[in-house]
């Protein structure tokens, strides 16, 4: 069981006016895949607000598309991209994030689900007396048809900050869920903005 505190949670979301990556240069901005457009508009949006001292960058996928478009190339003959594959990591979108914005916040990026997300940022909190706050970045779009996990769902990012105290959330549970992380992600959104509801089988408002 962890306590936890969480502040200005926010989404972004396809359709949606990103307006707070309007402060990334427009031809900068351009070249940004979807997702990354998604995640770094979240995360800045979150950053106006507060000051952090780490980031946690997670998602299940990552830009997956960009990996398929490097084994379509690969599969046709052709070179693939030197930008597609160096921005097709997963750590790709936090690397951007601190190119584009000239910050240089230290930072991780897992492979995992939201809940993985507040585990790190509660043992950075935990375990790095400096830190004091951390913002924790989710986003994930849906797996092309050609996998066998694919799920349609619309693309998005959730940002958070998170702190220790004082504690509102306590994550209750850590057993792994096999649905896919994306959906994980959106029950903790509707669970916190519910306010007629305090408590669910892995997290409690407190």
């Amino acid at each position: 069981m962890m306590q936890l505190h969480v502040s200005h949670l926010n989404m972004s979301l396809v359709g949606q006016n990103l307006s707070a990556i309007e402060k990334i240069p427009p031809m900068q901005r351009r070249r940004l895949s979807p997702l990354a457009k998604l995640a770094l508009n979240s995360a800045m949006q979150t950053l106006e607000l507060t000051h952090v001292d780490y980031i946690v960058w997670v998602s299940q996928y990552g830009d997956e598309a960009k990996t398929l478009k490097i084994l379509e190339d690969v599969l046709s003959d052709q070179t693939p991209s030197p930008t597609q594959f160096s921005t097709s990591v997963h750590n790709a979108i936090s690397g951007l994030y601190s190119i584009l914005c000239q910050d240089a916040t230290p930072a991780t990026s897992l492979a995992g689900s939201w809940n993985d997300g507040l585990i790190e940022a509660y043992t950075w909190l935990k375990t790095m007396p400096r830190t004091r706050q951390v913002l924790l970045v989710y986003y994930d779009e849906a797996l092309s048809d050609v996998y066998m996990e694919h799920q349609p769902f619309p693309a998005f990012a959730m940002s958070a900050m998170i702190s220790l105290a004082p504690a509102n959330l306590i994550l209750q549970s850590t057993h792994v869920d096999p649905a896919p992380a994306y959906q994980q992600a959106l029950a903790f959104n509707t669970f916190w903005n519910n306010h007629n509801q305090t408590e669910s089988k892995v997290w409690a408002k407190c």
